[in-house]
């Protein structure tokens, strides 16, 4: 698929990447264009749906949120879409998937506390169609900053 972006439009998105909160004039210098003209090329990325959302990017250990955790379910087959949907609507899951492989779903979570997993754990381990549950509690890790990937570079830049 191609997006149909070109080198300004590609610009732009890695300035909005790096700082959302970039004014349209702070693009326009790196850009060499008018505000104008990066306010209209932004709308239409979103309107493309390139760009979903502008939105913050928080250090959760700040809020208290020290823990970080990874839940693989089994679900009965008929079941896995409706489990999905229900680890959506828990406040400290970040991130579900069905994925291929012998557990289908897998779950980022966040907790303030090992009793709070713990209880988030077991709560996620009684809901309905779920045959299997292994989890996994991060002692370390590092999330990669959002960035363009080089292939969607190179398309654009030829």
């Amino acid at each position: 698929m191609n997006p149909e972006l070109d080198t300004i439009d590609l610009k732009i998105l890695r300035i909005l990447l790096a700082d959302g909160r970039a004014s349209y004039a702070q693009i326009a210098k790196e850009t060499k264009l008018s505000d104008v003209a990066v306010k209209k090329r932004v709308e239409k990325l979103m309107a493309r749906g390139i760009i979903k959302k502008i939105s913050a990017v928080v250090d959760r250990k700040k809020l208290g949120y020290y823990y970080t955790f990874f839940v693989e379910l089994r679900a009965d087959p008929s079941e896995i879409y409706v489990v999905y949907r229900k680890l959506l609507s828990f406040p400290n899951i970040i991130e579900v998937y069905v994925v291929a492989g012998e557990y289908p779903i897998v779950a980022k979570g966040i907790g303030e506390s090992v009793d709070e997993l713990k209880r988030l754990i077991k709560e996620i381990g009684k809901l309905e169609g779920v045959i299997d549950i292994k989890t996994s509690v991060v002692l370390e890790g590092t999330e990669k900053e959002i960035t363009i990937p080089s292939k969607i570079g190179q398309r654009v830049l030829g």
